[in-house]
C-alpha cells in the first residue's frame, strides 16, 4: 500500500508545473537576463540571452560570473551584488528566466541496477531518491539495501531501510544524477 502511495505522489509531482527557481545551472544552459531598477536607457545592455560556458557567464562591464551549481535566484543575487560592488548601479534587480525550449535544457537523471524499469527519467523539482526509485518501478526482488548516487563524478551510498525509517534523510535528486540500486 505504501509503495502505491509513493508511486502516486511521484506521478502527481511529475504532472505539476515546475518552478524555475528550483533549477540548478549547468554548462550549456541558456537563460534570459533582464535588469530593472535604473532607468531603461541605462539597463538595455543588460537585457541579454546568455549561455553557461565552462561554468560561468560573461556579462558586460562585470566580466565572468560563476553560474554552474547555482539556482536562478542564487545567480540573480550574485549578479546584483557584483553590479553594486563594482559601483555600476546602486539599485539592481536581476530577473533570470531559464530557456526550457533548447535541446540542452532536458533535465533528466538515470536510474539503473535492480529496479523494474531502468533508464532515463525526467527530473522534477523536489524529487527524492526514494521517489526516483519508485518512479522506476521500484526495486526488484533481487535488490539489496544499498543505493548509490553518482553526482558530478562523486559517489555517495545510502541505505533504503535507513531512508524508510527516517525520510528526512532522503536526498533530493538533481538533473544529471546516476542512481544505481545494488543487487544481491
Amino acid at each position: 500500500m505504501k509503495r502505491a502511495f509513493f508511486f502516486l505522489i511521484s506521478l502527481l509531482a511529475a504532472l505539476l508545473p515546475q518552478s524555475h527557481a528550483d533549477n540548478i545551472f549547468r554548462d550549456g544552459d541558456v537563460f534570459e537576463m533582464r535588469l530593472s531598477g535604473p532607468p531603461e536607457e541605462f539597463t538595455r545592455e543588460f537585457s541579454l540571452v546568455l549561455t553557461v560556458d565552462e561554468g560561468s557567464v560573461n556579462l558586460p562591464l562585470v566580466g565572468r560570473i560563476r553560474a554552474v551549481g547555482l539556482s536562478s535566484t542564487g545567480l540573480a543575487t550574485m549578479i546584483e551584488k557584483r553590479l553594486k560592488d563594482e559601483k555600476i548601479f546602486t539599485v539592481a534587480n536581476v530577473n533570470i528566466t531559464l530557456n526550457q525550449n533548447t535541446p540542452n535544457q532536458q533535465r533528466v537523471f538515470i536510474v539503473g541496477g535492480s529496479v523494474r524499469a531502468p533508464g532515463r527519467q525526467p527530473w522534477i523539482a523536489d524529487l527524492t531518491l526514494t521517489g526516483a526509485i519508485s518512479g522506476a518501478g521500484g526495486p526488484t526482488e533481487w535488490a539489496a539495501d544499498g543505493v548509490k548516487i553518482v553526482r558530478a563524478g562523486r559517489a555517495q551510498k545510502f541505505s533504503r531501510k535507513a531512508l524508510k525509517k527516517d525520510p528526512s534523510q532522503d536526498p533530493k535528486v538533481l538533473p544529471g544524477d546516476i542512481i544505481e540500486v545494488e543487487g544481491e
